[in-house]
């Protein structure tokens, strides 16, 4: 990770283990979001997925 913070994560209390490297030995953690069509819709509005808010993310709550 870049050190970003996601615009829909701002004021947001992040556990420490969010800017930990990821473990590809053990099975992530759910996200809870349907990744795939939230990047799809970033792609058509023009945005990366860090500039959505959180209003635009909660829209695939799975």
């Amino acid at each position: 990770m870049n050190g970003t913070i996601p615009e829909f994560l701002n004021g947001a209390k992040l556990d420490s283990s969010y800017y930990e490297t990821p473990d590809p030995y053990k099975n992530a953690p759910s996200c809870h979001v349907n990744l795939l069509e939230l990047s799809r819709y970033a792609k058509k509005i023009g945005k990366k997925l860090v500039e959505l808010t959180e209003t635009e993310v909660s829209q695939f709550v799975i």
